[in-house]
């Protein structure tokens, strides 16, 4: 078994036609999922929560993440992290991808 987890392919665009990302599961680890969201412009993932913590990582073109009455420029070099059930949209204005990591919550111990 080993301790570490080597992840591939997170700039990958696999977006397909359609009015939703395509979601492609990288990795399942101790502590972190890791999810690929491909998006082809105007795509859109409405409002919705995560039952866990989680940090988005903008990888290649431009997302509109927005919680509440704030919204933020996912492009690449840019993250956002959002606690677990809290309300959030995400819409695509290029094709882009992010990296969705959900994290482990550490109140759930």
């Amino acid at each position: 078994m080993s301790d570490t987890t080597v992840i591939t392919g997170l700039a990958e665009n696999t977006g397909k036609a359609g009015d939703r990302p395509d979601l492609s599961v990288l990795s399942r680890n101790d502590g972190a999922n890791v999810v690929r969201l491909s998006f082809l412009a105007g795509q859109t993932m409405p409002d919705h929560r995560a039952g866990r913590p989680i940090l988005v990582i903008g990888q290649s073109g431009e997302i509109d993440f927005t919680v509440g009455d704030d919204t933020t420029r996912l492009e690449a070099g840019v993250a956002i992290h959002v606690n677990a059930d809290i309300p959030h949209a995400l819409e695509a204005r290029t094709d882009a991808v992010v990296t969705l990591v959900v994290l482990e919550n550490p109140t759930a111990n």
